[in-house]
């Protein structure tokens, strides 16, 4: 079985379309509306189950029913789901909703599934070229923050949309050090973890939250841009996903940043083994603290 977080469209929906092209993949699909879940999964012949990651009991409940349900063996788990935001949100939990949603969400929903994943096995964490500040990406660059200072932040001196969007970088430069970190924790379990980078999608979900205006220059002017180098499809891009999760010959490669599949170097900070440690460690600190508020 391979989990798809993320699942109804764009990257995700192709990385499982492309997945159950193979008889032998048990593929899940997971979103936050449970009728839009359960029908694009029905419509590529996966399984779908609602998955809120902004929610610890969301995740909690999504885990254990998933452990719970009789299904194949979980091999395989795609960090895929994520949101950019134009202004400040906090989730209901309180904390702000890209670092909760981007990387705690699934930073726990591992945490709960890792015991239940059968080796050979393997995780992957949808990053970005935003989390490098060397590379342009007309991002603003990452925070270097604690993930206490992430899920809790001070007012900031930006106009909300720009800090909203340093977030976004942010949370991929997390999602990047987190594979790092795993992947070194996880190898003699049989468990690899690497970090994948789709490449701009213009025309995707990622712009969800934005105004009327940008969401429909994203859906429509925004595509001009494939022409452009770097820029990719979502169908290009969900294949290339789904070849890293199920390839045979991807079997025992880990600690690896893909762009489409090519392992790349990464930003500087990036390989910071105590940064890696340290964000894992007070993320985990975080989900035990929202565990103790529900109990």
């Amino acid at each position: 079985m391979i989990v798809v977080t993320g699942g109804t469209s764009g990257l995700g929906y192709e990385c499982a379309r492309t997945l159950v092209l193979d008889p032998r993949n048990h593929v899940v699909i997971t979103g936050r509306d449970g009728a839009r879940t359960h029908a694009s999964a029905a419509a590529i012949n996966a399984h779908g189950r609602p998955l809120d990651l902004s929610s610890r009991a969301s995740v909690l409940a999504f885990a254990g029913e998933l452990v719970a349900a009789d299904l194949p063996p979980l091999r395989g788990l795609v960090c895929n789901a994520g949101l950019q935001f134009t202004s400040r949100v906090l989730t209901a939990d309180g904390m702000e909703a890209t670092f909760a949603i981007n990387h705690l969400g699934h930073v726990g929903l591992i945490r709960e599934l890792v015991d239940h994943l059968v080796a050979p096995a393997r995780i992957v964490l949808v990053s970005s070229g935003t989390h490098n500040p060397d590379q342009f990406t007309g991002m603003p660059h990452p925070l270097h923050a604690t993930a206490r200072e992430l899920a809790y932040p001070p007012e900031s001196a930006e106009s909300p949309q720009r800090d909203a969007r340093r977030r976004y970088s942010t949370s991929k430069l997390a999602n990047l050090q987190t594979a790092y970190h795993l992947a070194r924790e996880l190898a003699p379990r049989g468990i690899t973890v690497n970090a994948y980078d789709p490449g701009l999608m213009p025309g995707t979900g990622l712009a969800r939250d934005a105004g009327t205006f940008q969401r429909a220059a994203w859906r429509t002017i925004a595509r001009t841009l494939l022409v452009l180098p770097g820029v990719r499809t979502p169908r290009r891009s969900g294949a290339d996903l789904a070849w890293l999760v199920a390839a045979p010959e991807r079997a025992g490669d880990t600690g690896e940043y893909l762009v489409g599949r090519r392992p790349v170097r990464s930003s500087k900070v990036s390989y910071d083994e105590e940064l890696q440690a340290a964000l894992y460690r007070d993320s985990i600190e975080l989900l035990d603290e929202l565990d103790a508020r529900t109990a």
